[in-house]
């Protein structure tokens, strides 16, 4: 597997489980109202998204590369 293989997967990898445990916490809080598992819910959330915006500029430079 290519070094620009594995740096896609993994940033796919990593945006699935900041999901999860994004989602996690935003139910525990629901369930418990434990605002500590918000802000982690909160705070997976943010790095979901960020991580989604550095997967395309990452993939659009990736894929000028040869």
């Amino acid at each position: 597997m290519s070094l620009r293989a594995f740096h896609i997967v993994f940033v796919i990898v990593t945006i699935a489980l900041s999901l999860y445990v994004a989602l996690w916490g935003i139910r525990e809080f629901s369930e418990e109202r434990n605002f500590g598992a918000l802000g982690l819910g909160l705070l997976f959330a943010a790095t979901a998204v960020a991580l989604m915006i550095y997967g395309k500029k990452v993939f659009v430079k990736l894929r000028d590369l040869p």
